[in-house]
């Protein structure tokens, strides 16, 4: 059942070389921050879209309706060769990569092809739509160079912590503005600059989760009886904490919309007996599922859907593993818009 929640989408080589030529039209203009770059990438979209065969197709419009947990894409290229170095280079340097910049703007006209928008948060990232994943903080397996091993981690991305299962912050909303905060992502896109120990994002599909879980479990996940924390991530002073808020709830356009994370929410405290039965239940049975492994590189990308799944990882056992981000809105998303081009949302 998990199986037919994700879907894979192999690029032919015409396809490939296409792709390839407008990811790197698109990184020379400056990549998916620069002005004008996302109305070219929806071109660019629209191009490519006519040389999709039935299937390939499919896959894409399913995603783009909400159907599915994740989309890998394959057998991509990229130009040159791009040897892991023999430590992680900082992150202004990785900022400004023609590399990074390149598999940026290759996830952006994927995102233009299931009809998402890229955008970014105000409070998160420096409102930059590019994030670049690794370990810059700490954390992972092996300490970085001037580590202090007795220093707190911050419970990031840019950490190398392990990551329990959770879908992207805010926890507020997932479709449509509240209060003037904008819904949690519709989906995230990854892919890697270098992996050198195949490490994988793992990925839990929800809908067999929620089947699963019942009836009257899951409509106790749609009462306000649930705390989360704020995070890490966020800008100093900014985004808050949440108190008495629903993880699941019904959206029409895609069946449901769950928001979750393993370290950051729990029990209110006037939550229900039954409230509190259908949290234990939930957490018993993501203990109980298979995480699927998706083993990210340069030639692949995979889009995750942030109300239909979990994702998470491993503590990292290599610090040169470079992942590069970004978030994407569906078209049912209705954010608070702070600017348009490229998109800015109020977090």
């Amino acid at each position: 059942m998990q199986e037919s929640e994700v879907a894979y989408l192999s690029f032919d080589q015409d396809q490939a070389r296409t792709l390839a030529a407008a990811s790197q039209n698109l990184a020379e203009l400056g990549g998916p921050q620069a002005r004008g770059v996302a109305a070219l990438a929806r071109q660019w979209a629209q191009r490519i879209q006519p040389t999709l065969d039935a299937s390939q197709q499919a896959a894409l419009q399913h995603f783009a309706d909400g159907r599915l947990a994740a989309l890998m894409c394959t057998q991509m290229t990229c130009p040159g060769s791009d040897p892991a170095p023999a430590l992680l280079p900082d992150l202004p340097t990785l900022t400004q990569s023609e590399r990074c910049l390149y598999l940026a703007s290759r996830n952006q006209l994927l995102l233009e092809l299931v009809h998402y928008r890229a955008f970014a948060f105000d409070i998160d990232n420096e409102g930059q739509v590019v994030r670049l994943v690794g370990n810059f903080k700490g954390g992972g397996s092996v300490l970085r160079p001037g580590e202090d091993p007795t220093s707190r981690i911050e419970l990031s991305s840019h950490a190398g912590l392990r990551l329990g299962p959770h879908t992207e912050a805010p926890y507020n909303c997932s479709v449509q503005a509240r209060e003037g905060r904008s819904p949690a992502p519709s989906a995230l896109i990854l892919s890697a600059r270098w992996n050198p120990a195949n490490e994988p994002t793992r990925i839990i599909p929800l809908r067999p989760v929620i089947e699963k879980l019942g009836s009257l479990h899951a409509l106790a996940l749609t009462s306000a009886s649930f705390d989360f924390t704020r995070s890490d991530c966020f800008v100093a002073g900014q985004g808050e904490a949440g108190k008495a808020t629903s993880m699941l709830q019904f959206d029409p356009d895609g069946g449901f919309a769950m928001r979750y994370n393993a370290y950051r929410f729990s029990l209110n405290d006037h939550a229900s007996e039954a409230a509190g039965r259908a949290f234990d239940a939930f957490q018993a049975l993501l203990g109980e599922s298979e995480a699927l492994p998706f083993v990210l590189q340069p030639d692949n990308a995979l889009l995750i859907n942030n109300s239909r799944a979990l994702h998470g990882r491993d503590i990292l056992q290599d610090n040169r593993r470079l992942l590069v981000r970004l978030f994407g809105y569906s078209r049912f998303a209705q954010p608070a818009v702070l600017s348009e081009d490229p998109l800015l949302v109020r977090g």
